[in-house]
């Protein structure tokens, strides 16, 4: 049993579709961080800080516990969650006809050891429809996606090339994970 350190449905699917057993506490974080930093840098700051904000507020009441965040990076821009629409509509044009890369970064924590691994999933991707953009923007999936990205969602029908696993780009690298569960 892991604990998930985190509100993110898809982190949590991830987990329950490879049959990690797990609990979740939701807390909201701080994550506001220089994106001025390299990317795998940003990704790790922010995870670091999440499990420090965590264990300030918890202390040592859990055990084996997962941190994890995603950043999303296109044209040297790093993607953090939308804002608003119009943030989004930003972030998803810079991504149409783009090479767009996920930065995940976890930190497993126990009694006995730390692990911290980052990940990296990358997409190329067509031109995105107009028509297909609004109705994407209006239906609010974006929320809470970095870079207002949904690989499972709108973005998926768009991929010409992948590199990487497609739960790295859902926020959860748990093939690189389970080897430590």
């Amino acid at each position: 049993m892991i604990v998930l350190a985190s509100s993110s449905a898809s982190r949590a699917l991830i987990l329950k579709e490879y049959g990690v057993e797990f609990i979740q506490v939701c807390m909201e974080y701080d994550e506001n961080f220089d994106s001025n930093l390299p990317p795998a840098k940003y990704a790790m700051s922010i995870t670091n800080s999440k499990a420090k904000q965590f264990f300030d507020k918890f202390k040592n009441q859990y055990d084996r516990v997962l941190f994890a965040d995603s950043s999303v990076v296109c044209q040297g821009v790093i993607l953090g969650k939308a804002k608003d629409e119009i943030e989004a509509r930003y972030m998803l044009k810079l991504q149409s006809n783009s090479l767009t890369s996920v930065y995940t970064a976890m930190k497993f924590i126990t009694q006995n050891m730390i692990i911290d691994m980052l990940s990296i999933a990358s997409y190329k991707f067509k031109e995105f429809d107009n028509d297909d953009l609004d109705r994407y923007i209006a239906s609010n999936l974006w929320q809470g996606k970095a870079g207002a990205m949904m690989i499972e969602g709108f973005n998926k029908k768009y991929i010409e090339v992948q590199k990487g696993n497609k739960p790295t780009a859902m926020g959860l690298d748990i093939i690189n994970l389970k080897a430590f569960l």
